[in-house]
């Protein structure tokens, strides 16, 4: 399970194209939303991905003067590089805010190292994320329910027991070996 911050910061990853339809501008509005609110509070976003407005939206908060909040962006990553980031760095919460969006290996990803997931009620993100191991946000959220949402993480208590569930909803529904094995059985029993 990913380690969780320890040292005062809230860090905040996600993981997507830098395309219009990730609204990745509605994401950064959410993070400088909850470093207004919180201004004791010091907080990161990581983004990994790349894609046509990586630059801009990189530009974009690079502009930001706030004390207590610190945008990082990683560019694209290989699979196994997401991971090893996972597993090697503080992460509290992975947020989505996507307009649509499909089965999410991104999420899976994340989930797999017991990073609660924040992440909009569109598509099919409800078969990933529940209110128990993350928070669905309606499909058109404002910065300040982004931010109210990463706010209930804070609580250290419900953080660790969102990070259980979460890993836990991957390993019984998104495991590949394990999936790929149950398959191959029921295979096996057809024939």
């Amino acid at each position: 399970i990913a380690p969780y911050s320890k040292d005062g910061s809230f860090r905040i990853v996600s993981c997507s194209f830098a395309v219009p339809v990730k609204r990745l501008y509605l994401l950064l509005e959410g993070v400088v939303c909850a470093a207004q609110l919180k201004p004791t509070k010091k907080f990161e976003w990581h983004h990994i991905g790349d894609g046509v407005l990586f630059e801009d939206i990189k530009n974009q908060a690079a502009k930001l003067t706030l004390p207590n909040l610190r945008c990082y962006f990683h560019g694209s990553l290989s699979n196994e590089a997401v991971l090893a980031f996972y597993k090697n760095n503080p992460v509290d919460v992975f947020i989505n805010v996507s307009q649509s969006e499909g089965i999410s290996v991104a999420m899976m990803e994340a989930q797999s190292c017991g990073i609660p997931i924040i992440a909009t009620k569109v598509g099919g993100t409800p078969e990933i994320v529940s209110d128990s191991n993350g928070i669905l946000l309606e499909s058109n959220p404002t910065p300040e329910a982004i931010a109210d949402a990463s706010f209930q993480l804070l609580d250290n208590e419900l953080l660790l027991e969102k990070k259980e569930l979460s890993q836990k909803m991957w390993q019984d529904r998104f495991n590949a070996e394990r999936n790929f094995r149950d398959f191959a059985e029921k295979l096996r029993l057809v024939v």
